[in-house]
């Protein structure tokens, strides 16, 4: 449970007396904190929704009896996680989240100050969504099992917002590291907003392997770029591809034979198919497998690449067989 103890000792006052007065086993469970200003504390437990009392107790609605945080105690739960500094954080809360020396990320809602279009700095800050960072030992086996004995593929792990990918390669790494199959591979975490490893000064704070070197706060691309040339690692894990320039370097280190283990987010089953990411991903033609995950069961759905690709292949030729009906699309 020292994960969300962590975030227990960073918690001033009143919400940190909430927090311990809370059972453990429930503790142990929460996957996000969510923190509103002038509203209830609300726990998220595998994507349902709690409120909670100053005794500690759970409800599955809301009521006076909840506990609501102040204005006042608002504003310094902000400033304990900020460190003090706005300052010293504002690069990532302009993009809207702080990452804690845990690994923990913050998302935070806010109002933009924008000048001639760029977004310069943030004000009226709202509110406040903890995710718990969990170290899962093992929790990748049965994916390894199934795909890493006689083959190293790459893989895309897909799934919705706190569905366990992050959890999920971060064990992965670990594995792969640590001799899986009596291999201890090579393995490089590009680790952009340090949710992966937690990195505190020059010390892991998550078990990766004894194998596995961590690029920190490097934006995805150059860091991808940096492993291949530098790390000769045997397989790259990331997570969160989005952004096209990050799948130009994947192409750059597959052309060194190097595997990935990324994740992308979904909203369902059918954005396999229609996200673009996902499809420039699958086109490259060198991910085999797309590992479908839901709701932090850690035994996802394994769906072969070529599988997908085809439907796109099949959906596009139906649409363009619709338009030469005439039929257009709204």
């Amino acid at each position: 449970m020292s994960e969300i103890t962590e975030i227990i000792d960073l918690m001033p006052g009143e919400i940190s007396s909430v927090l311990t007065n809370t059972d453990g086993a429930v503790l142990n469970r929460i996957n996000e904190i969510r923190i509103r200003r002038g509203m209830p504390v609300v726990f998220v437990i595998k994507n349902s929704s709690y409120f909670v009392d100053k005794h500690g107790d759970l409800y599955d609605y809301c009521d006076e009896g909840c506990y609501t945080v102040s204005s006042a105690d608002f504003d310094e739960i902000f400033m304990k996680l900020c460190d003090y500094s706005i300052y010293n954080n504002l690069d990532s809360l302009k993009k809207g989240y702080l990452t804690l020396f845990n690994g923990a990320r913050v998302g935070v809602a806010s109002t933009a100050v924008i000048d001639s279009g760029n977004i310069t700095s943030v004000k009226n800050v709202c509110a406040l969504n903890i995710r718990i960072p969990r170290q899962v030992i093992g929790c990748a086996k049965a994916l390894l099992d199934f795909l890493y004995v006689n083959s190293f593929p790459s893989v895309i792990v897909a799934g919705k917002p706190n569905s366990g990918k992050t959890t999920l390669l971060r064990d992965m790494a670990r594995m792969l590291s640590d001799g899986f199959n009596n291999h201890y591979r090579k393995v490089a975490v590009i680790d952009e907003r340090n949710e992966l490893a937690a990195k505190r000064e020059e010390f892991i704070s998550m078990d990766l392997g004894a194998n596995t070197d961590v690029l920190t706060y490097f934006p995805k691309a150059s860091g991808i770029e940096i492993a291949t040339r530098t790390l000769s690692p045997e397989i790259i894990i990331c997570d969160e591809i989005s952004r096209y320039e990050e799948v130009e370097s994947i192409l750059y280190a597959f052309s060194s034979g190097i595997s990935f283990a990324l994740s992308v987010h979904i909203g369902s089953r059918e954005d396999l198919y229609s996200k673009p990411i996902i499809r420039t991903l699958l086109e490259t033609g060198e991910f085999s497998y797309i590992a479908l995950l839901d709701n932090y069961t850690y035994i996802p759905e394994v769906i072969e690449a070529g599988e997908i690709l085809n439907e796109i292949h099949r959906i596009d030729n139906s649409d363009d067989f619709l338009r030469g009906c005439g039929i257009t699309f709204v």
